[in-house]
């Protein structure tokens, strides 16, 4: 490994916009638990209507919105449907594969070989991967890693593949302190996590990584956006950004090596051992500060060569984080502007009775003060405190909304938390004439938790989260939001709680799912949701670089989409939590396993 700088995180000065500041003064005067005259401020939503969610969280946080044609979603419903579309798309590819993901796992041979075929076919196929420096590196040099198993495509394709790895301002890769922390721990200072898999116009938006458990046994989300150029322009253009703070991953072997690759690997097969030994090539981290990047976004947001700008300002190898956080800001300005400009899929391409989906992309990187996630929360409280509906009798159509949310990580973030638990929210919605509001919560077991069985201190993960479900439950009671809704529902069979805690087993599966589905009142099917990388902890909120999708549709068949998502998680979430089950021995937590829990709880 090169020598590496240190780098050292850097406070935001005077340079701050006045727009960031009027977002964090907008996002203190709507506090889902402070006292605010103007809260909700916002006039009664009508089912029909919830385009006003995205439309208030793109004007007052003035991020981009992306009108969408609601055929063009899809939904993958199986890690074998979506590894099997992982490969037929980078076959498929014909111009670009962008592809950010925390890891990919050292045993994906086969995935490794189909990007090589995908790069042999088309000559101008351009090919980056963003992932994140620690956990892409954690087992070499010894043994196979994201980084060796990747590299040569580097090495062999070095017009066409740009693989980048980002590694968190507060600790650099093979430093002294991340030696001494150690390969396991130091991930929890931060990590690159978003998961955006595109090829020419489509992307795949998930919380999967692309490893073995991610294709077969771990329980993820999926949701393809079709033939959508501009913002496929978008994602990619942000993995182009963080690409450019990031190290370059360079082929470090000997050019005879590479020059044997070249006659051998057209014709091995991906489960020989000489592709085996392929995958395990000598590689290094190399900091350019972006300036050989091979693409870039152009004025438009398009992606061009390059080569074509040679003026990009380079970031430096230390005290790089202002200056990124002044980049992600431009960016997020910038294409702001274009959605409100007349481009194909943007928010204005269209006139609004043509449109059935919007999607707002969220960002949220804490470490650089990038914070669109959390910000986007008071407003989301707002928006539930004003839906409306007409009344029903019906045992299937509640006269409640419905917010639920899971995470396979459950360790609620405290604007996460603050919504759920909100006084305000749940006392105005006991007003006569108001909805009142159900949160239903899904969380990993711990059998179901993919640290479960794990050795040394790992193997106390799945019982710290119960810690933390314990903690949050504990406040739920204390609030009484255990209890059932008011009165309008008090002719149904099965009362709703206001809040209620579920987790989700399944023999022989891990859990690794997130989401936000809203449901509003009157109705069985969502009309908004939330996918992407975020686990709504605070880890997500802190440390780690998350993307996610806010869309809001009232399209029909992809409400039924979404219901079914819902139906589908919840059909395996059959334990509810409550005091006793938290007391009963087999979920008692020991005394060490709570004071690291106390310790580490922001980076779980």
């Amino acid at each position: 490994m090169p020598s590496l700088a240190h780098w050292q995180p850097q406070r935001l000065g005077s340079w701050r916009s006045a727009a960031l500041r009027s977002q964090w003064l907008g996002r203190r005067c709507v506090s889902t638990t402070g006292k605010s005259n103007d809260w909700p401020a916002l006039k009664p939503i009508s089912v029909d209507d919830p385009h006003q969610l995205t439309s208030l969280v793109s004007d007052a946080l003035q991020l981009p919105r992306f009108a969408v044609d609601s055929a063009s979603v899809l939904r993958i419903e199986t890690p074998r449907q979506f590894y099997g579309l992982l490969k037929t798309k980078i076959l498929q590819a014909k111009h670009r594969i962008f592809l950010s993901t925390l890891y990919v796992g050292k045993e994906e041979h086969e995935l490794a070989h189909y990007l090589y075929e995908a790069l042999s076919r088309r000559s101008d196929l351009q090919v980056i991967i963003l992932m994140d420096a620690m956990r892409a590196t954690r087992e070499s040099p010894h043994n196979v890693s994201s980084a060796s198993l990747l590299v040569h495509l580097a090495g062999l394709f070095p017009d066409q593949v740009d693989i980048r790895l980002y590694a968190t301002p507060l600790l650099r890769p093979d430093s002294p302190k991340a030696r001494l922390i150690g390969k396991r721990f130091n991930e929890g200072f931060g990590l690159q996590h978003m998961k955006i898999y595109g090829f020419d116009n489509d992307v795949i938006m998930s919380g999967a990584n692309l490893s073995r458990d991610y294709f077969t046994r771990r329980k993820d989300r999926y949701m393809m956006i079709r033939r959508h150029a501009f913002l496929a322009d978008y994602l990619h253009s942000l993995i182009l950004l963080v690409s450019r703070f990031s190290y370059a991953l360079r082929y470090n072997g000997q050019p005879i090596d590479l020059q044997n690759m070249k006659k051998t690997l057209p014709d091995l097969d991906d489960a020989s051992d000489e592709f085996a030994a392929i995958c395990n090539s000598p590689f290094l981290l190399e900091w350019d500060g972006g300036e050989n990047m091979l693409q870039v976004e152009d004025a438009d947001g398009t992606i061009c060569s390059a080569g074509l700008w040679p003026d990009i300002k380079k970031f430096p190898e230390r005290n790089w984080s202002a200056q990124a956080t002044r980049a992600i800001l431009d960016f997020t300005r910038r294409w702001y502007e274009h959605t409100r400009e007349n481009h194909p899929g943007s928010a204005h391409h269209k006139p609004p009775e043509r449109i059935d989906t919007y999607i707002v992309p969220l960002l949220q990187i804490g470490q650089l003060k990038v914070t669109q996630e959390a910000d986007m929360i008071p407003y989301l409280s707002r928006y539930l405190a004003a839906l409306d509906g007409p009344p029903t009798n019906s045992e299937t159509e509640p006269n409640h909304a419905t917010v639920d949310i899971t995470s396979g990580y459950f360790s609620l973030a405290g604007v996460y938390k603050s919504l759920v638990l909100s006084d305000q929210l749940h006392k105005h919605a006991q007003k006569p004439g108001q909805v009142p509001i159900a949160f239903r919560l899904v969380a990993a077991a711990p059998e179901s938790n993919g640290f479960y069985g794990s050795k040394g201190i790992s193997g106390r993960i799945p019982m710290a989260y119960t810690q933390l479900e314990r903690q949050f439950w504990e406040q739920v009671v204390a609030q009484g939001l255990d209890k059932q809704l008011g009165s309008d529902d008090a002719h149904r069979q099965d009362p709703t709680p206001t809040v209620e805690l579920r987790e989700w087993r399944k023999y022989g599966w891990t859990y690794h799912q997130k989401g936000v589905w809203i449901t509003p009142p009157a109705t069985t099917l969502p009309t908004t949701t939330m996918i992407g990388s975020s686990n709504y902890g605070a880890r997500s909120e802190k440390f780690d670089v998350e993307c996610s999708l806010l869309m809001t549709t009232n399209s029909l068949p992809l409400r039924r989409l979404l219901e079914a998502e819902v139906e589908d998680m919840r059909d395996d979430a059959r334990d509810l939590m409550d005091m006793k089950v938290f007391e009963s021995p087999e979920r008692k937590v020991d005394w060490i396993t709570r004071v690291l829990t106390r310790i580490l709880k922001y980076m779980l």
